[in-house]
């Protein structure tokens, strides 16, 4: 199979890996290597100035939809994964030329333009990168023959025309003495092997020195013709990691040099999960083999710096001269007055306007348009007028029977637990009356002021965005007038100090990074039939895989009291994180009609119990942030995938619950406080893509071992340690 490469324009190097099919990370780049017509300069141990570059250009070819008809498995990973590449290469100050899905003809006048044009300046550093497939091919005299496959190379039984229309890779190292760039890097994310790959002995990594502006050409693939081709690209991830400074640098200098990347994948890719061998070298010409490709590094990871300088949450404090008044935002009740840090999410336009509703019985009601601004902490203090006016009635809430639920999303455990509500109030949503749609007569020159010094977002060591979940009383449980079991009974009220949670679900590109930092076992390799990019949720992760991760990103797995207060989104007694409006395809992720149809193909329709007609989009998992996020800007926490929590799983915990901070303990106690038992199950919670009838106060019990295909988690970090 045809392999995919990267040439870097740095120094001519040809770097051949693996197909890459992980989402990448993105760098950090320094304001003068993020233009790519400044000059590329670099510093010796001994402080002289080297340099380097005038512009930087990269061509990156990914092809993944093969057609069937020419026997070439698709390779879905390929596009996205070179997508991610240039991405990240753009931000490291390279012109890229994108390309997916090539013909032949379209590769050779790529590649052409590409070597003529761009690499014309000696000055210039030259970077390719290919992803898809490859194939290995035996010479006359046994000697192995490497190519690249294009989207029209036929199969290699046809040898004329498989010669034809596939790329030949010797021609292709012929091709890099043609470059006039001193230093050119290629870097193929495909198996296969060749004459190329047989190169001289390989360098060690050594400091930046003057040698380094000496011609190049350099190879990197990321494995052998013998290797299968993984279900993800660990090369890839492994090559971004090291890039954006996610893992530490082999010389700590603030450069990358060819050597140097390729040494690093030649010693971690192979202990990866999935990891295959890469192999890499510099061509055999003495003209073109003393120098070395080089990457400046950024000062600072980039993905973070990003995503500090977004805060789209903006924060409410809503106080009135009598405590306890109704507060609606946009006619949708969110709590009992004083309220406060109550998060708004602007969006990518970091401004929202909303209509802010007081009402208190015997009082005139009051209605306020306010604009708000990615960041702004504001508050509106409200002087309630007392008038009479007609009692506004609320009609009863119509709740569905839970008599027929059932939780069909684990196995090997005991009857699944039903719903749960969860709100900064014990008290029922009152219906949103008439009256908050009026225009408030309060004077326009009233001013809202900036409040809390305290954080509403934060990024967590593992830059994922954090929302912080304000201390105070919530509704635990649910009632017989909601979805519930006898594991989510009685309904209680429930204390819960500050802290920050997860935006979103951890991702399988989050937890692989993870798996890289500290060589904890790899996931199955199942997972990837479920949640096939990096922006997924991980799945197949026990309980103290989770706690695992957690603690290497400072962080750690909420109690499940936390994870229902921050799951309700402030709203009493609902049956869903959006109200209680039954799923309809458009709110979360779960048992759906493509699940419903991939089930009567593959086992017996008669044990189907997804939903035939609804559709959600997705038969298995969603990517993290598809649906709305509930009221304080979390995304999934209801269904897509069940969720861990700290507490061990009592069935019974809620009929004698602590007020304060609960958590279920995990050794039993007799009533002398002596250990009599210890418990087994872990709570989970969320529902899941494989659960027919999501709600949001299930609870379940599951074995702290098990890795199953719809469990993942999110973390929490206390406000103060």
């Amino acid at each position: 199979m045809k392999k995919s490469f990267v040439f870097a324009v740095l120094s001519p190097v040809l770097l051949f890996s693996g197909l890459l099919s992980v989402p990448m990370q993105f760098i950090a780049v320094p304001e003068a290597a993020a233009q790519h017509s400044m000059n590329v300069t670099v510093r010796t141990e001994d402080g002289t100035e080297l340099p380097l570059y005038k512009n930087s250009h990269a061509l990156v070819i990914g092809n993944g939809a093969y057609p069937a008809k020419n026997g070439w498995n698709p390779l879905p990973g390929a596009v996205n994964d070179v997508t991610e590449v240039a991405e990240v290469l753009e931000h490291h100050g390279f012109d890229v030329n994108l390309k997916t899905d090539v013909t032949t003809a379209e590769f050779h006048q790529a590649f052409s333009d590409f070597i003529y044009e761009s690499g014309k300046d000696t000055d210039n550093r030259l970077l390719f990168y290919y992803a898809g497939h490859g194939y290995t091919t035996k010479s006359t005299i046994d000697e192995d023959l490497g190519y690249l496959v294009m989207l029209d190379t036929p199969p290699p039984e046809n040898a004329a025309e498989f010669d034809l229309y596939s790329v030949d890779m010797v021609k292709l190292v012929s091709d890099s003495k043609k470059i006039h760039a001193k230093h050119v890097l290629f870097m193929f994310d495909s198996r296969f092997s060749g004459t190329i790959l047989n190169l001289q002995n390989q360098d060690i990594p050594l400091p930046i020195t003057e040698q380094i502006r000496n011609p190049v050409r350099q190879f990197i693939t990321a494995g052998l013709a013998d290797e299968p081709v993984p279900s993800r690209s660990v090369f890839k991830m492994a090559f971004l990691n090291l890039l954006e400074r996610r893992v530490m640098e082999p010389l700590p200098d603030g450069y990358l040099t060819g050597v140097e990347l390729a040494d690093y994948l030649y010693r971690t890719v192979p202990a990866l999960p999935e990891g295959q061998h890469p192999q890499h070298g510099k061509i055999r010409d003495p003209q073109l083999n003393t120098g070395d490709f080089v990457f400046v590094l950024p000062q600072n990871n980039w993905q973070a710096e990003k995503a500090v300088e977004v805060d789209t949450i903006a924060t409410l404090d809503i106080t009135t001269t009598l405590k306890g008044a109704t507060v609606y935002i946009d006619r949708v009740f969110v709590g009992r007055t004083p309220l406060q840090g109550y998060p708004i999410d602007t969006g990518i336009h970091l401004e929202k306007s909303v209509y802010v509703g007081v009402e208190f019985p015997g009082y005139k009601s009051r209605v306020r348009k306010i604009s708000l601004k990615g960041g702004q902490k504001l508050s509106w203090d409200v002087d309630l007028e007392k008038m009479e006016r007609p009692k506004v009635s609320s009609k009863p809430e119509l709740n569905q029977s839970p008599a027929d639920l059932t939780e069909n999303s684990q196995t090997n455990t005991s009857d699944p637990p039903d719903s749960s509500v969860d709100s900064d109030s014990s008290e029922k949503q009152p219906d949103v009356p008439q009256a908050i749609l009026e225009e408030d007569t309060a004077s326009t020159a009233e001013t809202l002021s900036p409040s809390s010094n305290t954080p509403q977002t934060i990024l967590g060591a593992d830059t994922a965005p954090m929302v912080l979940i304000p201390a105070g009383e919530f509704q635990m449980g649910s009632s017989p007038g909601t979805f519930y079991t006898s594991a989510t009974t009685p309904d209680h009220i429930v204390y819960v100090d500050a802290f920050y949670i997860d935006k979103y679900e951890v991702t399988l590109g989050q937890y692989n990074q993870f798996v890289l930092a500290t060589n904890h076992r790899p996931l199955p390799d199942w997972v990837y039939q479920y949640a096939s990019t990096d922006a997924h949720p991980v799945i197949g992760v026990s309980w103290e895989d989770a706690r695992a991760y957690a603690k290497w990103a400072g962080k750690r797995l909420p109690t499940e009291a936390e994870w229902e207060k921050a799951a309700r989104g402030g709203l009493v007694q609902k049956n869903h994180a959006w109200g209680d409006t039954p799923p309809d395809g458009t709110q979360c992720n779960f048992a759906d009609k493509r699940l419903w149809e991939i089930w009567n193909r593959e086992k017996d329709p008669d044990d189907n119990w997804a939903d035939e007609t609804l559709d959600d989009g997705y038969a298995y998992i969603a990517p993290v942030g598809s649906y709305p996020p509930n009221g304080y800007g979390l995304y999934d926490m209801e269904g897509n995938v069940w969720e861990w929590c700290f507490d061990a799983y009592d069935e019974n915990f809620y009929a004698d619950s602590p007020y304060a901070n609960p958590i279920a303990e995990i050794l039993i106690r007799d009533g002398a406080s002596n250990i009599v038992a210890v418990n087994k199950l872990r709570v989970t919670r969320g529902s899941s893509w494989y659960d027919s009838v999501p709600w949001i106060a299930s609870r379940f019990g599951q074995s702290p071992e098990t890795r199953v295909r719809n469990v993942g988690f999110r973390c929490v970090q206390s406000v103060t340690p």
